[in-house]
């Protein structure tokens, strides 16, 4: 099927993305690790995502998140459809709301999902028909975002949530935009940094949260792994969380970790703030 491809065998090779050389990630691992892997590029603002990508997002509160859902939805190629997938039905007046500053055309685009936006397939989570259907229907390529992953997650779960990322990643999408928001505030605070490196690698893009609460700049810098990952918008950031005390680097070309305090301010704020 054009743009996910899940009518690919389960057995079909993996896309290369990097190599990695490391143990899992824990949110108090000091451990160093030489680490090379390609990187997702950080965009300002996700209407300036481009046709083919697979795009991460994070928000911090609702308000970014209808912010990022709107802009995304503004970048709809002309002549291509949309979908953008929200688990709440008041969301959707909220959304349009948000779209009728910014894109008014795609009122109507947004739709509610009672459900995850996968299903579980031979032991693995794949796309839900609804949106298989969407994008079935439009073979021509489609934009499309769904923020329920973060929402049914569980620390269990997790892992399966990841594998199904990287399946996700390695899935054609030439003529079609797809946008992944999560929600900071849904990071079990023990898995936050190797939750974050793991979507980081699975991701063509990444449009960053603009909370300037610590906490929040913190926890996205494990987007990357080394300095010399890093864009020069988060070099700065890096900086001022090394020189708190929030990390530890070892090198540039070496994986920097979260120190006991950072972990601990990450779990302060993630403890302290309101689902909305």
């Amino acid at each position: 099927m054009p743009g996910l491809g899940v009518r690919l065998p389960e057995g079909s090779p993996p896309r290369v993305v990097g190599l990695v050389v490391t143990a899992p990630i824990s949110l108090c691992c000091h451990r160093r690790n030489f680490i090379y892997r390609v990187m997702p590029a950080i965009v300002a603002a996700a209407v300036d995502l481009p046709v083919s990508a697979h795009a991460l997002s994070l928000h911090s509160d609702r308000s970014e998140a209808a912010d990022h859902a709107a802009s995304f939805l503004a970048g709809t190629p002309p002549e291509e459809s949309a979908s953008y997938w929200v688990s709440d039905p008041s969301l959707v007046a909220y959304y349009n709301d948000r779209l009728a500053d910014v894109a008014p055309d795609q009122i109507g685009c947004v739709h509610v999902l009672a459900h995850e936006q996968v299903d579980r397939v031979d032991g693995k989570l794949r796309p839900t028909e609804e949106v298989i259907d969407f994008v079935s229907a439009h073979p021509h390529g489609v934009t499309a975002g769904g923020e329920t992953l973060s929402e049914y997650w569980t620390p269990a779960t997790i892992p399966e949530h990841m594998e199904y990322e990287a399946w996700f990643a390695d899935q054609p999408r030439d003529a079609s935009r797809f946008l992944c928001p999560y929600d900071l505030r849904r990071l079990p605070p023990d898995q936050a940094p190797y939750i974050m490196r793991e979507l980081g690698k699975h991701h063509s893009h990444v449009v960053l949260s603009d909370s300037r609460d610590p906490a929040v700049r913190l926890i996205q810098l494990f987007v990357f792994s080394t300095p010399a990952e890093l864009p020069p918008v988060q070099r700065e950031t890096l900086a001022w969380a090394t020189e708190g005390g929030l990390v530890r680097t070892f090198g540039p070309h070496e994986e920097f970790t979260i120190t006991r305090e950072g972990a601990e301010l990450f779990q302060t704020w993630a403890g302290a703030v309101v689902l909305d």
